[in-house]
């Protein structure tokens, strides 16, 4: 991309963005938006380093982000590459860390077992192939 080409698409972003009446700062939900992430995702960009928010806010502190900066950015399909990839290898690590959680979750069922047979030392089994589940006492 040229840079006439992306001054151009920056100068139509910013006629979109005095058409839509945005507030020169954006909070995480606003920003989360107008980039086509969700706010969990912007927290993500903004650890990996690929967002950055004005002043230096707290830990805990509501983090705010030049509507400005974030047109520019929501053009700039390298960045929006750059942090789509972020994004997805962070939960692709996050898959990798749980890693044998899922195994916790699968049904094990073995191909000899029936699911019309009762099931061992419960009575009252109901007809029609379903098992029967003991009653609370």
């Amino acid at each position: 991309m040229s840079a006439t080409d992306f001054d151009a698409k920056a100068e139509a972003a910013l006629a979109a963005w005095a058409v839509r009446n945005l507030p020169a700062r954006l909070d995480v939900n606003a920003a989360s938006r107008l980039l086509g992430f969700t706010p969990q995702e912007i927290q993500i960009l903004m650890a990996g380093g690929k967002l950055t928010p004005l002043g230096h806010p707290a830990q805990n502190a509501p983090k705010w982000f030049p509507a400005v900066e974030l047109i520019g950015l929501s053009v700039d399909r390298e960045w929006l590459d750059k942090a789509t990839k972020e994004v997805s290898k962070y939960w692709r690590q996050k898959r990798e860390r749980r890693g044998g959680r899922r195994e916790i979750y699968r049904l094990k069922v073995s191909p000899e077992s029936s699911p019309v047979e009762p099931l061992p030392g419960v009575d009252g089994a109901v007809e029609g192939g379903e098992r029967a589940v003991p009653k609370a006492a």
